[in-house]
């Protein structure tokens, strides 16, 4: 044992030998150095010893390279280890090695510390799936180490409990919730340099982005038009939207404005068909950064256009059938929701009916219909529209069918005119014709220049006042003559004649007008102040008179075809009443008066007084009123009694009970209303009471009244007329009576005027005490009173408050 000892401390002696033969500056055992800073030592050696090189602490020999970060520099008898921007790695055990003269290893070492300041690892905003368990990271870099705690919130609270657990790298929430939505606070404290920091990491309850679902306005992609896709998704925090056409190619990022995106819309701007394809969008949020796509099928529609057609004229030839079609057919258009019609001009679709035919089997394989005439017939000429819809637009085209046909009369379907001599008339016809026709007027009086008739020519023949010919439609035209019949045109013939150059005509015989038939009447009511007549329409104007020859004209209401306007009423006004009269009747035109009826007698109704009723829904129930201070009385005039109602008059009075049509004294002063107003409100009532209201109105044959009982409601809670609460009535029933708050005042006035009054008594008679034992004192003490006198009035003037003057004559009359 002994000897292991002893050889023990040989070989330390021995090693000191060796390592003493080096020298290391700087000289200290243990160095501490701040990271990322530079580095030099060098390493010396003795005289009889050669420094060899360094070697690192992971054991290998720093090569001598200036470029490297960890070198060695050689100088005379010295080598100098240089390291730059120390980290973590540099730190431990770095020898010095050398060589003596007998060639035996030496070396010299230190211990290299590096000081690493606190350093956080992670990120300061960490997202966190609500209802799952997260660990928020934070790992801490620091040398010394660094002791690691938890906070939360803005007031720094420290985390303790079940619902954390510290981890190596961070802090695991176990089951994360709204209110872990906060900012969490990682502190690191160094307790060997005192260095402490905090980091703050905000927390952000996330959850992951819901499928997207695109979407758009219906229809979506119109030609030429803009279309909007948007895509709808949830997350937390709020997703974001990356749009893409096709194979994931990016939509949106060239600077061309075709395409412009904004959040979750995608906007297409003058769409056209290339624009057809696939979209896709692709929603993620900061937490879900994988997220998910939608995708959605543009089919942009196209607006129909149609092909332009020609249009058709034909001959018609009513011997043999003929057949003309047309044809729609859409050139251009979507086909989806398309859909082909024909339409008269007036926008009512085309049936099948009536010689027309609507053919749509090509519909669907050629987009195309057909409008067919078959046979062709005169009232098939005009205009047609052919319409097309898609979801895009609605485009049209006309077909023009032309048909020559001889011209047709179509009215008025009237054969022969009246008139009188030199009395203007006027005759119309209008023909159906194409082409257009021309329209002439002939008088058909056969001579050897005309044998045909003569062809009337205003400011040429006598009589002809105006020709007018107007176009009414598309194949319907009117001419219109006025002419001024002398006698020797009564019988003749004009005939109004169109030619196209095939002819159509309509004659018109002239004749003398007769005076009008004999009137006859229906029936007479008689009125008060007037009377109907009703007689049946006579064909001119009609005259009446009465038994004083008195003459009244009315005009005459035009011959209708209606039975239900066959008559008419003759209105007669202000007659007397009760009065017999007696009346003929004759119509009268221009061709003369027509024979009397027969005389008719009628007497006029007597005048009566007013006819009305007071408005009453209900006798038991108040309906009139409508609170309970006022109650609103209508009334409705049934008659007038033959004579205009002058004024009305409305008056009430309490009612003696609440079944009780008796008032219960006088009733109110009449209160004047307009003849024109038949309703009137009464104010001022007391709640909860019955009335009986009567209504008077007036004409000239007397006053009519009618009476009604109303009651008023009962006074609301909390109105200013409600009766007082038993509390308020036992109160004012406590309440002393006014007449003994007035004698309790008057009582408190006299007995001060008392008090004053004695007061004042008092004091003159205290005051008249003093004065006349002042003059005793004079008559028994002269010597005192003068000397006490003179003190007491010359200097002072006043004596117990008042003045001495008196007193001064009172002495004076003693001393004399």
């Amino acid at each position: 044992m002994f000897s292991i000892l002893l050889v023990f401390a040989v070989t330390t002696l021995f090693l000191a030998q060796i390592q003493s033969e080096l020298i290391i500056k700087p000289a200290e055992t243990s160095l501490t150095r701040d990271q990322y800073r530079s580095f030099v030592a060098s390493c010396t050696g003795q005289s009889s010893s050669r420094v060899i090189g360094w070697r690192s602490p992971q054991h290998g020999d720093v090569p001598e390279n200036e470029h490297d970060r960890v070198t060695i520099e050689r100088q005379t008898n010295e080598i100098r280890l240089r390291i730059r921007n120390l980290t973590t790695d540099d730190q431990g055990t770095w020898e010095c090695l050398g060589t003596d003269s007998s060639g035996r290893q030496s070396r010299k070492s230190f211990q290299l510390t590096i000081k690493v300041p606190i350093t956080f690892h992670g990120d300061s905003i960490q997202y966190a799936a609500l209802g799952e368990a997260v660990t928020i990271k934070c790992h801490v870099q620091a040398s010394p180490a660094a002791e690691v705690s938890w906070f939360k919130g803005q007031d720094k609270t420290r985390i303790d409990g079940p619902y954390y657990t510290r981890v190596h790298d961070g802090l695991k929430i176990n089951r994360v919730e709204m209110s872990d939505n906060e900012t969490f606070w990682c502190r690191a404290d160094v307790l060997e340099t005192g260095e402490s920091r905090d980091f703050p990491i905000t927390v952000v309850i996330s959850k992951s982005v819901t499928q997207p679902r695109i979407t758009c306005a219906t229809p979506c992609a119109i030609e030429k038009k803009t279309a909007t896709l948007v895509c709808d998704a949830t997350g937390l925090p709020p997703p974001k939207f990356a749009w893409y056409y096709g194979s994931d190619s990016p939509v949106g990022a060239s600077e061309v404005a075709k395409f412009v995106v904004r959040g979750n819309q995608l906007t297409i701007n003058y769409v056209d068909e290339t624009d057809n394809g696939k979209y896709s969008c692709h929603a993620y949020n900061e937490y879900d950064n994988r997220g998910l796509r939608a995708e959605y099928n543009l089919n942009v529609i196209v607006p129909p256009r149609l092909s332009p057609m020609a249009p058709i004229e034909i001959n018609l030839d009513e011997q043999h059938p003929q057949r003309v079609s047309f044809e729609c057919r859409v050139e251009r258009g979507s086909s989806e929701s398309l859909s082909l019609e024909w339409q008269y001009l007036n926008n009512t679709p085309i049936q099948s009916t009536n010689g027309i035919y609507i053919e749509k089997t090509r519909l669907e394989s050629n987009k195309l219909i057909e409008l067919r005439f078959e046979p062709v017939r005169r009232e098939h000429f005009g205009n047609y529209t052919c319409v097309a819809k898609n979801l895009a637009d609605t485009s049209y085209s006309i077909a023009s069918f032309h048909i020559q046909f001889q011209p047709v009369f179509v009215g008025p379907n009237i054969q022969v005119v009246s008139t009188i001599p030199n009395y203007r008339v006027v005759m119309r016809c209008q023909f159906e014709s194409y082409p257009p026709p021309h329209i002439q007027w002939i008088k058909m009086v056969r001579t050897v220049q005309d044998p045909e008739g003569r062809i009337l020519a205003v400011d040429v023949d006598n009589g002809v006042n105006d020709i007018t010919t107007k176009q009414l439609g598309s194949a319907l035209f009117e001419s219109v003559l006025s002419y001024t019949p002398n006698e020797r045109d009564f019988g003749i013939s004009f005939e109004c004649r169109a030619l196209n150059p095939r002819v159509g005509r309509h004659s018109f015989t002239l004749q003398r007008a007769e005076p009008p038939k004999k009137v006859r009447v229906s029936e007479v009511k008689p009125l008060t102040n007037g009377v109907d007549i009703v007689l049946q329409t006579p064909e001119a104007g009609a005259d009446k008179s009465d038994d004083q020859a008195q003459t009244l004209t009315f005009p005459a209401q035009p011959n209708s075809d209606d039975p239900r306007q066959a008559s008419q009423v003759l209105k007669i006004e202000k007659i007397k009443p009760s009065t017999t009269y007696r009346f003929t009747i004759y119509a009268k035109s221009r061709a003369g008066t027509g024979q009397q009826s027969s005389p008719t007698t009628f007497r006029t109704l007597d005048r009566q007084i007013p006819d009305f009723k007071i408005t009453k829904t209900d006798e038991n129930k108040n309906d009139t009123c409508l609170n309970d201070r006022s109650c609103l009385i209508k009334w409705n005039i049934e008659s007038d009694g033959g004579a205009p109602i002058i004024r009305a008059e409305v008056l009430y009075a309490k009612a003696k009970n609440e079944n009780s049509f008796e008032p219960d004294g006088p009733f109110s002063t009449p209160v004047p209303i307009d003849a024109s107003v038949s309703e009137y409100e009464i104010h001022d009532l007391k709640p909860a009471s019955s009335y009986i209201v009567l209504v008077k109105l007036f004409n000239e044959a007397g006053a009519a009244e009618q009476k009604l009982r109303i009651t008023t409601l009962k006074a609301k809670s909390g109105s200013i007329t409600a009766t007082p609460s038993p509390l308020i009535k036992n109160y004012r029933r406590n309440q002393p009576s006014k007449w003994v708050i007035i004698g309790i005042i008057l009582g408190i006035i006299l007995f001060a005027v008392a008090f004053v009054a004695i007061c004042v008594i008092l004091r003159v008679y205290r005051l008249g005490g003093k004065s006349k034992t002042t003059d005793s004192d004079h008559q028994t003490t002269p010597m005192m009173n003068a000397n006490n006198g003179e003190n007491n009035t010359e200097e002072h003037g006043y004596k117990n408050g008042h003045s001495s003057k008196k007193s001064k004559k009172k002495k004076n009359a003693t001393d004399v």
